[in-house]
């Protein structure tokens, strides 16, 4: 919203914004109060999704690699905590454009460079199917978008 909202005073410049152009704001007004619900709801539930999805790595024994390919699962789990913080953010604020160009591309680089494309690749669809044991119908289909940009993202190899 609001890149929407940077890019809407640079071409309005010098002139008044359309109605069809400040849509993008009433729609984001309107969807406000669940996405306030959402965020609250994936912070209080962080933990539990974590432990639901460390679980769920566990269960798959080649996820990580073996002997000296072995990938710090300490460290994906501190990444993934900060993507779930970052992805609750994201539906709170609803900028994709924003996640995308100061978080993922960035991190994308340290998927790279560390080789765990395919846990994201796993670990996002989990993702998603868990936010949705704790969040509505409506937020998580405002959850599920950011999730699947996290995926297709960071799932690159």
């Amino acid at each position: 919203m609001l890149s929407q909202l940077a890019r809407l005073t640079v071409e309005a410049d010098g002139r008044y914004a359309t109605s069809e152009e400040l849509q993008f704001l009433k729609d984001y007004i309107e969807s406000l109060d669940s996405r306030v619900s959402a965020y609250q709801k994936i912070q209080a539930a962080e933990a539990e999704v974590l432990s639901q999805l460390e679980a769920k790595w566990a269960a798959n024994e080649n996820l990580f690699g073996q002997g000296n390919n072995k990938l710090n699962v300490s460290t994906c789990q501190r990444d993934l905590k900060h993507m779930i913080r970052y992805t609750a953010t994201t539906v709170l604020s609803s900028d994709l454009d924003r996640l995308r160009e100061s978080c993922l591309l960035w991190y994308q680089t340290i998927v790279r460079a560390y080789k765990y494309g395919h846990i994201a690749n796993i670990t996002y669809p989990l993702l998603n199917e868990l936010m949705k044991q704790f969040l509505s119908t409506e937020e998580a289909a405002l959850a599920s978008p950011v999730l699947g940009l996290n995926q297709v993202i960071l799932g690159k190899t």
